[in-house]
């Protein structure tokens, strides 16, 4: 998904609602940065299975991005 789609598409009364409910603390982000905006990894990983092994899964439970507006690299 874009980063403009994602900013369409989510708000932060609903993601903030998801991300309490999974036990997950986003200290900062943009709306163009949750975790929702993403493919499932586990249809991309099943996507390229002939390359892949997967060895281990991590489950974030804090996540840290740039806040809304700001650049990454700043």
């Amino acid at each position: 998904m874009s980063r403009q789609a994602a900013n369409q598409k989510f708000n932060w009364k609903d993601v903030s609602r998801l991300l309490r409910e999974s036990g997950m603390t986003l200290i900062s982000a943009g709306l163009d940065e949750v975790p929702m905006a993403y493919k499932n990894i586990h249809d991309v990983m099943a996507a390229r299975c002939d390359l892949v092994a997967v060895l281990g899964q991590f489950d974030p439970k804090l996540v840290k991005m740039a806040a809304g507006g700001e650049r990454p690299e700043d």
